[in-house]
């Protein structure tokens, strides 16, 4: 009996995946140490932020304005970027599973991200091998709207249904699979690991990859 046929491309977003948790979260309880407010009061006003930020409305310096205004702080702007960016927790099995699979795949990244972020994340030679980086403020519109879906689809010039989808929020797993993607819903590694072995038969983990956890 024939294996089956792997998918043609997987695809991944970013933040959840290739860090520890959101980076959303770590940047909202970083921020409040940093004015000396509490995340119940940040999160809300941060959030906001990010849905504009994330989609071009303004740079890092406009973010700052528009944190101190709605915040009624006024932490300097290289304090608050450094802050911002210093929120960033690695999950390095993500990063050595991405290297054992340039040379099977097609490597693209789906990502609300922000300008300062998608240079990082694309310039990372970690994922040199990727051949497409598709991030909301570049696309102009963020997951799970269909459009942003369809993007890849059309950066990666493959049929959806030959696509692996990996994101750690469920919504955009349903989105993606709506549109036929093959979405992977990333919870805790140890869960991923058994997703990923029926999904892709034959595509090994790294060593140890599943005794990593999300936290």
């Amino acid at each position: 009996m024939s294996e089956p046929d792997l998918p043609v491309a997987i695809a991944f977003d970013w933040g959840g995946v290739f860090t520890r948790g959101t980076f959303d979260s770590a940047a909202v309880a970083d921020l409040s140490k940093l004015i000396g407010t509490a995340t119940d009061f940040l999160e809300p006003i941060y959030l906001h932020l990010m849905a504009e930020f994330e989609v071009g409305a303004f740079d890092m310096a406009g973010f700052h304005e528009r944190f101190c205004e709605a915040t009624e702080s006024n932490p300097r702007l290289d304090r608050f970027e450094a802050t911002f960016l210093g929120a960033v927790r690695e999950r390095e099995p993500m990063y050595q599973l991405a290297g054992t699979l340039a040379r099977r795949f097609k490597l693209g990244m789906l990502s609300n991200n922000v300008p300062v972020l998608c240079d990082r994340v694309r310039q990372d030679s970690r994922l040199a091998e990727f051949d497409a980086f598709l991030f909301s403020n570049e696309i102009a519109v963020r997951k799970p709207h269909e459009d942003a879906f369809t993007a890849l689809i059309e950066a990666l010039a493959l049929p959806p249904n030959q696509i692996v989808f990996v994101d750690d929020n469920a919504a955009n797993i349903q989105a993606a699979s709506s549109l036929g993607l093959l979405g992977l819903h990333l919870e805790t590694l140890p869960a991923f690991a058994a997703k990923w072995q029926e999904l892709l038969p034959g595509v090994g983990l790294p060593a140890g990859f599943e005794a990593h956890d999300v936290d």
